[in-house]
């Protein structure tokens, strides 16, 4: 499936753009108010869940997928302009088209969409919750499912990790201290503890060798302070992790979760560097707050002000799409990032539709249980600067793709990654050629200072790293 998203969204939000969506949906359901558009969704619903027992899974072709997208921002479109009858009845069409186990990636993402839209239509009588929440169980299981179907979280961990090692051999130092922005179950680091012990190991066997006393050189000392929402979670990674070290004799390593409240939760103060000038500081930012929602200005100060308190000598950064097509800012409307939300997981759905068979159970684990939860998410994050701040400049929403401005602005500067780094990404998307059939592929850009994955046309995730900016020193001329 190759979606192209060219549905007209630049308008107003007046008369014309309900109009514009009314011809675009059945916009009659049927009388009876809330509760009867709430008892339709449900049915239509409930009878999306029955295809998926039945036999009837034939394919939608692209045009069908096409227009599943179109109801879906006509919903958003029409729910923003306050027509909530236009809204529901685009939803109760999707629900009619889409499937959770078709054949096609189009109605499986679309299934998604429409479950995590339902609640934002604020009815009196909303619907009951869609689907059971997964466990922490199950979302661990899926996202380790997915890790390992496709090429998509190891391709940001690895390229990251080795910028992360290069910034650290660059140091000459024997201390580095990673803050990770959202470590999540941590699968990022055992490549890195395990890349530092053994770069820590051929050196010290080569200064062995050459020594009269044979003393070894202290291990390499590895700090990670990791940020999470779970106490829980944070626990059971610093377990793996530490477990996942214990084995490795050249690294002495160290892990620090930080539980927070969320992007804008203010404590950057307990993320400041408490090592000495010996250690090389880097900064994990994979997939920011920002990415998928409306982020205000006053959360981006936030996010920037935690970023530079540990002074990095570092900033690795992961972002969703291409990562510098930035929309205007000062925009109001909810459909360009839901937009960009619903390119990505299309884009990331169609991918995995090249990996694994569509009635998988593997598969249908990963998108209930991980890739829904991720779409959920990144619906309801839409809403986070929405009302109820009376400081236009602070509720002024940046755009998702606006991290580049953002850095530079905050004295950060672009570098450019090694020949190296491009090489292993290579390296892995050829070892995972299975997944996807080889639709994936490194798309390198801005000069050499970004690198892609892409999926066929589009770029799933952009990598970047920055650091500090160097100051030139002015020249004088005589006077």
């Amino acid at each position: 499936m190759n979606l192209t998203l060219s549905l007209a969204v630049n308008g107003g939000t007046g008369a014309g753009k309900k109009r514009k969506v009314r011809d675009g949906v059945v916009d009659d359901v049927g009388g009876g108010g809330d509760r009867g558009r709430v008892m339709r969704l449900l049915q239509a619903r409930e009878r999306m869940v029955a295809r998926l027992e039945s036999e009837d899974q034939t394919p939608a072709d692209d045009a069908g997928g096409l227009r599943l997208m179109h109801l879906l921002l006509s919903s958003v479109a029409a729910g923003e302009a306050g027509d909530v009858r236009a809204a529901t009845a685009a939803l109760h069409e999707v629900y009619r088209r889409a499937s959770f186990g078709g054949g096609d990636p189009a109605p499986r993402v679309a299934a998604y969409f429409a479950d995590a839209l339902a609640p934002r239509l604020r009815l009196r009588s909303p619907p009951a919750a869609a689907s059971p929440r997964p466990t922490r169980g199950e979302q661990f299981l899926a996202y380790t499912m997915f890790y390992q179907a496709s090429p998509l979280y190891q391709f940001a961990h690895f390229t990251a990790n080795q910028a992360i090692v290069e910034a650290f051999e660059a140091g000459g130092r024997r201390s580095l201290h990673v803050v990770d922005f959202d470590v999540s179950y941590g699968f990022q680091w055992p490549s890195l503890i395990q890349s530092l012990s053994d770069a820590a190991g051929d050196v010290d066997a080569a200064s062995t060798s050459g020594s009269h006393d044979g003393e070894r050189k202290e291990p390499v000392s590895l700090r990670i302070t990791g940020l999470g929402t779970s106490a829980d979670e944070l626990r059971q990674t610093e377990a793996r992790l530490t477990r996942f070290a214990s084995d490795c004799p050249n690294v002495r390593f160290v892990f620090e979760g930080i539980v927070t409240s969320g992007p804008d939760s203010g404590r950057h103060e307990c993320i400041k560097n408490n090592d000495d000038d010996d250690a090389t500081v880097v900064v994990n930012l994979a997939f920011p707050a920002s990415q998928g929602s409306r982020t205000s200005a006053r959360e981006a100060r936030s996010a920037l002000a935690r970023i530079r308190a540990p002074n990095p000598s570092l900033v690795f950064l992961v972002e969703r799409g291409g990562g510098s097509n930035a929309t205007p800012r000062g925009r109001s409307s909810l459909l360009p990032p839901f937009t960009a939300s619903l390119r990505y997981f299309a884009a990331v759905f169609d991918s995995l539709h090249e990996s694994l068979p569509a009635d998988s159970a593997e598969r249908l684990a990963i998108e209930r249980n991980h890739l829904g939860t991720e779409i959920r998410n990144a619906v309801a994050s839409l809403d986070r600067s929405h009302g109820g701040d009376d400081d236009r400049t602070a509720a002024e929403p940046c755009s998702s793709a606006s991290w580049k401005e953002m850095m530079e602005s905050a004295g950060f500067e672009a570098v450019a990654l090694s020949s190296r780094t491009v090489s292993q990404a290579k390296l892995l998307l050829k070892m995972k050629s299975g997944c996807g059939g080889g639709g994936f592929r490194v798309v390198e850009g801005d000069g050499g200072r970004a690198m892609s994955l892409g999926w066929r046309d589009s770029a799933l995730i952009t990598t970047t790293a920055w650091r500090r900016r160097r100051h030139r020193p002015i020249s004088k001329t005589s006077s």
